[in-house]
């Protein structure tokens, strides 16, 4: 493992000295699993087109401050989560200007229409759409890529603990919503997260 991160750094600073080559190969490598990790997150593939550029273009400033302590995976798709969280607050934010919120109106699920996995069915990304952020980034970001709970942490920006929590709670609720036996979202399961 640690020659797979002194590759990043190598190609990070070939990177940040010109070359294009080695700017290639960092898109290459991370497009296609950033872009679905965006998918996921937003539930609209032409949204997440556009966070996904914007992902590299913020990437491709900031590669200066990428210290290699990590996989360049991992910073990149700390910048896409920020990215997207953002994107959805402006969602929210022009949501709220344009309706009145009433109790059928506030819960604000992603058009999810537009994905399409082979493997996957619509309930799936049901469930998934009435997770809230942070659950839905703590499960993805654990059952599909694998990461730890102190990388989950430390790009959610909250403590290990905090992320199992996430992580729990969001399978609990899948685990129902896939059984059919949903349960509807309580105020403990919103507890100390961001709204």
């Amino acid at each position: 493992m640690p020659s797979d991160l002194q590759s990043d750094r190598d190609l990070a600073e070939r990177a940040r000295g010109g070359d294009s080559a080695a700017w290639r190969a960092i898109y290459d490598s991370t497009c296609d699993r950033l872009f679905a990790f965006l998918c996921y997150q937003v539930g609209d593939r032409d949204e997440a087109r556009d966070i996904l550029q914007e992902t590299y273009l913020q990437a491709f400033r900031r590669l200066g401050t990428y210290r290699g302590e990590a996989p360049l995976g991992v910073w990149l798709r700390s910048i896409a989560l920020g990215r997207s969280i953002d994107w959805k607050r402006v969602v929210l934010r022009r949501l709220k200007r344009t309706t009145s919120l009433d109790e059928s109106s506030a819960r604000v699920e992603p058009d999810i229409q537009g994905v399409r996995f082979d493997s996957e069915d619509d309930a799936l990304y049901r469930a998934l759409g009435k997770l809230s952020r942070h659950q839905r980034a703590a499960l993805l970001l654990r059952e599909w890529e694998g990461l730890s709970f102190l990388e989950i942490a430390r790009l959610l920006g909250c403590a290990e603990s905090t992320a199992r929590v996430h992580h729990v709670r969001a399978r609990e609720h899948m685990r129902a919503a896939l059984r059919g036996g949903e349960r509807p979202l309580t105020e403990r399961d919103w507890e100390g997260q961001e709204t």
